[in-house]
């Protein structure tokens, strides 16, 4: 309940003053550490950083997926979870595709 306290509270929790962007597999890399946290599930990409002291198996556990795709990882833990609505003021964006180089040939 806390958390759903603070996450309605209406405090920037994504750090980018409500904005969404997409993000690039490099850009969520930079943010690993304690303090600036972010992952992605299911293509989208969240900034955890404000709810580590809010998550049950704590800090030590968000931190496994600080700054990767952490889908696989919250699947096998707690797949039954909606993190959506839990972390939907975290929200920072969608992961960006990768754009395919299609080479022409001329025959």
């Amino acid at each position: 309940m806390d958390w759903i306290r603070f996450a309605k509270s209406g405090k920037d929790l994504t750090g980018l003053r409500g904005r969404l962007i997409e993000v690039t597999q490099e850009e969520l890399q930079k943010h690993n550490t304690r303090d600036d946290c972010w992952t992605c599930i299911r293509g989208m990409v969240y900034n955890v950083t404000p709810y580590m002291d809010y998550h049950p198996g704590g800090e030590e556990e968000l931190m496994k997926a600080a700054g990767i795709d952490g889908t696989d990882l919250f699947d096998q833990v707690h797949r039954w979870v909606n993190y959506e609505s839990m972390l939907k003021e975290c929200l920072v964006g969608r992961m960006a595709t990768k754009a395919t180089t299609l080479k022409l040939i001329h025959l």
